[in-house]
């Protein structure tokens, strides 16, 4: 679960008004192009949409798209999707007809924390964008 605690302080430090009422940030001054769009929001949870283009030429790798559920009671963070991978198994038998990981689960809980940690050491801060 620790993994889970971290990301959401993280996700806390770069987003410290997530508990409110804004509905998309975007980066400010690094043009990092980091966007972060509000999915759902609930009394104890929100989902939210990581979204980032990156300046590589590789196409997958240039835009990386993440879905995270926040669960502010719980002081936890969860990734439900990257790219196009949903629904993640807490483990998989190797090999599988996906080619997931074995704990594929915690390996992108793992890229989101790094991804956030990357945010944070790089500056980068959000800004609310009013919608329409």
């Amino acid at each position: 679960m620790k993994i889970y605690e971290d990301n959401f302080r993280r996700l806390m430090m770069l987003l410290p008004g997530l508990g409110g009422d804004e509905e998309r940030c975007q980066t400010t001054g690094h043009g990092d192009g980091l966007h972060v769009d509000v999915l759902e929001r609930h009394k104890y949870t929100t989902v939210i949409k990581l979204a980032q283009h990156l300046p590589l030429s590789i196409l997958p790798a240039s835009m990386p798209r993440m879905t995270v559920r926040v669960y502010h009671d719980a002081g936890v963070a969860e990734v439900l999707s990257y790219q196009r991978h949903y629904r993640f198994k807490p483990k998989y038998e190797y090999p599988n007809p996906e080619m997931c990981q074995v704990r594929e689960k915690q390996r992108v809980n793992e890229f989101l924390g790094e991804w956030l940690d990357h945010c944070l050491a790089s500056g980068v801060q959000l800004r609310a964008v009013a919608l329409g």
